[in-house]
């Protein structure tokens, strides 16, 4: 169910972000490695949910999903969920480089 812009979570947690190590750079590494964890599991439930239900109805079955070659169009789609999904889990050092005042790595 999706209720818009009122919905979403704020893009940035007030405060400062908390160091576990003493190398800053571990923290930040250690935030993306969980951010990449918690979207793996809910992609991960929803290929589960998504396929079970399509296997369960005989309307695809895990066969035809496994052998599915994707055009221009899908693959375009694809790139641009794939380059939102990178800005939310490398999003720790862009907000670390704009408290810091620093560029973020790779700009």
């Amino acid at each position: 169910m999706n209720h818009g812009d009122r919905d979403r979570l704020p893009r940035q947690s007030k405060g400062r972000r908390p160091h576990f190590f003493d190398d800053p750079a571990v923290d930040q590494l250690y935030a993306v490695v969980i951010e990449i964890a918690a979207e793996l599991s809910v992609a991960y439930e929803r290929i589960d949910t998504l396929e079970r239900l399509l296997d369960k109805d005989n309307l695809v079955s895990r066969a035809r999903i496994e052998s599915f070659e994707a055009d221009e169009q899908i693959e375009s789609e694809r790139m641009r969920r794939r380059e939102a999904y990178l800005e939310r889990i490398f999003r720790v050092f862009a907000q670390d480089a704009e408290t810091s005042g620093d560029p973020p790595p790779g700009s």
